[in-house]
């Protein structure tokens, strides 16, 4: 517990979001045709219709069509297509 408040108070004293230092990850949707996913573990599946996102406890299936990677890094994948189903799914 204590190394998950020094890892917040360091986010806050380097002024960055404290999700870049810890463990869960950020997803934000751009309409229906644009996914962005921060802090992932990398890609589970890539096919033309669905997309699987690895994050620490979970994955996140992107369900849809014409689907491509505009950007992948250590740190972000944005996810181009026409969404229609995004799915969480939990470890355990």
């Amino acid at each position: 517990m204590k190394f998950k408040k020094l890892r917040n108070k360091l986010a806050d004293d380097l002024e960055i979001p404290n999700n870049v230092v810890s463990d869960n990850f950020e997803m934000r949707l751009q309409g229906n045709n644009k996914v962005i996913v921060e802090n992932h573990l990398g890609i589970t599946i890539y096919e033309n219709d669905i997309v699987g996102i690895k994050a620490k406890d979970q994955t996140i299936m992107i369900k849809g069509s014409k689907f491509k990677i505009e950007e992948i890094n250590d740190y972000i994948v944005i996810v181009k297509g026409v969404v229609e189903e995004i799915k969480i799914i939990t470890k355990g």
